[in-house]
């Protein structure tokens, strides 16, 4: 779905802002307010968790290119090798220890032992091998279990796992849905996975319209819930919703938990009463970009790149938009070893110093530059229009044209030959170098890729037999680089996080799960009376 957006006349960003708020204002004033009561504490084990996130195609890990989306859309089934924290840590899930041999060209997962599937199949090291091995060969979970080469049994519960290169990079993966979502051995030839997945999971499904909505009921067999701390309501609905459609939901009640898009100014009153409660996700990897096409005029020439980068009023326009994330200058997000604060000054707003750079680069009257596609998803429109303007300021012309997410993160824009686009950079995990490939290398995210010399250091990054501080170092150098050159011009880091009620608990500091990844794992969230 594509729509053109006009350019911004010279209305100022706080009045195209607030006229964004006042219809968001009227809508929620329309639903009333109020719809439910404070809760009391007690625990409600016939609730049911009502959520918003981004809809998916398909409950298949294997069958879909994106991890953040599917996790937290699958969550209530599917349990994964390893979990990420919210300080970004990895963290034990069906794999209570993971040791590589001294080479680090082997992972050594020991498993849990009293994990049942719900049609009653055991977790075993058989299990993880079916399952490796499937991603392995599916075409779209190709690329993302490319770091594992091959999957050895050493007895019911321990599991090796060959790896193409001593790389931590296989951590990630197993903490993402594919190759880290465990399904059932038994259930991996189903024809119908992909609208009914058979996990070890404390929910089973009950109802799915892709892209739309999936609902999830407590499994029959409560006694084969291996984690206790989980299973605390009786069904979990996942939901697609609008933002307006998603702050009226849970003003009146009908739903318990929405994404933000960065202004609650709407919901302030319940926020102030107490009856709402937000949650920030300020850690989260996932950054807020202008891609920028290096192989389409203008920005074939890195002066003109620099150039935007200097001409945009990051600070200004989170402020406006998304206070509770932070401005970014690096391609790079702060939870990830090898974040280096020193290059945030890179690019301080200077729209002079971006018209010297024009004119140094052969456009003194500025450049006609083309149209870049938009996210439709928020608040990605309205910083589009913001961005355009300061871009406008000096001399850089740009048309924006609105494009679905799903498509423009999937191809759209990587297979046309657009100038630039406005989107999530999509970090993939925690490791560094894996990172590094991603936003640098895949032809989906940078149509030009790198220099060989750079390749040949990302591909040094996540060594598994270097420290710490030698792998933060290797980042740090090609982030550098990638700033310097201007790669791209980063906007914030962070998500707006979730707005939810006051019935809903177990999602305290240090409980949300996926956080560092952008997404929502509420497998400990439960609800009061």
């Amino acid at each position: 779905m594509r729509h053109q957006l006009g350019r911004r006349q010279g209305t100022g960003r706080r009045t195209a802002l607030g006229a964004v708020l006042a219809v968001g204002a009227l809508v929620l004033s329309a639903c009333g307010s109020g719809g439910y009561s404070d809760g009391n504490g007690e625990a409600d084990p016939n609730a049911t968790l009502r959520l918003t996130y981004a809809g998916v195609a398909t409950l298949d890990p294997a069958q879909t290119p994106g991890s953040t989306a599917v996790l937290s859309n699958t969550w209530p089934v599917y349990d994964r090798l390893l979990q990420v924290s919210e300080d970004g840590r990895y963290q034990p899930m069906l794999a209570t220890k993971w040791t590589f041999s001294e080479d680090g060209r082997s992972l050594r997962l020991d498993l849990r032992h009293d994990v049942t599937f719900s049609d009653g199949t055991p977790l075993t090291a058989s299990t993880v091998e079916a399952n490796i091995e499937r991603y392995r060969k599916a075409p779209v979970s190709r690329e993302l279990s490319a770091t594992i080469e091959g999957v050895t049994v050493v007895d019911e519960h321990t599991v090796d796992l060959h790896l193409a290169a001593a790389s931590r990079a296989v951590l990630g993966a197993l903490s993402a849905s594919a190759p880290g979502s465990m399904i059932s051995e038994k259930a991996l030839d189903n024809p119908d996975l992909a609208t009914h997945p058979v996990g070890s999971g404390a929910w089973v499904v009950d109802s799915f319209r892709p892209n739309e909505r999936v609902t999830y009921k407590l499994r029959p067999d409560t006694q084969n819930i291996w984690d206790p701390a989980t299973g605390k309501v009786a069904g979990v609905d996942i939901a697609v919703r609008e933002t307006d459609a998603a702050y009226a939901a849970v003003r009146s009640g009908q739903a318990d938990v929405v994404l933000s898009n960065g202004d609650i100014s709407a919901l302030q009153t319940g926020i102030d009463q107490g009856t709402l409660t937000v949650r920030p996700l300020k850690n989260a990897t996932t950054t807020a970009a202008v891609h920028l096409n290096h192989t389409v005029e203008p920005f074939d020439d890195v002066r003109v790149r620099q150039a935007v980068n200097y001409a945009i009023d990051r600070k200004s326009l989170v402020e406006a938009l998304v206070p509770t994330t932070t401005a970014r200058v690096q391609p790079f997000a702060s939870v990830v070893n090898g974040f280096d604060e020193s290059l945030e000054a890179r690019y301080p707003y200077d729209p002079a110093k971006a018209e010297q750079l024009l004119a140094e680069a052969g456009h003194p009257n500025g450049v006609d530059a083309g149209t870049f596609y938009v996210a439709n998803w928020e608040p990605f429109p309205q910083a589009a229009q913001i961005i355009q303007a300061d871009l406008a300021k000096a001399g850089i012309r740009i048309e924006l044209e609105l494009m679905d997410i799903r498509q423009l993160s999937s191809g759209g824009y990587s297979n046309s030959n657009r100038p630039g686009a406005l989107m999530w950079m999509s970090y993939p995990g925690l490791e560094p170098g894996v990172d590094l490939h991603w936003f640098l290398e895949s032809p989906t995210t940078m149509p030009s890729g790198v220099p060989a010399e750079i390749a040949a250091r990302i591909a040094t990054v996540d060594d598994s037999t270097a420290t710490d501080q030698q792998r933060a170092s290797r980042a740090r150098e090609v982030v550098e680089w990638a700033t310097d050159n201007a790669m791209y011009a980063p906007i914030w880091q962070g998500v707006p996080g979730w707005v939810m009620t006051n019935k809903v608990h177990g999602v305290e500091a240090g409980k949300a799960f996926l956080a560092p990844l952008g997404g929502q794992d509420f497998r400990y969230a439960w609800k009061s009376k």
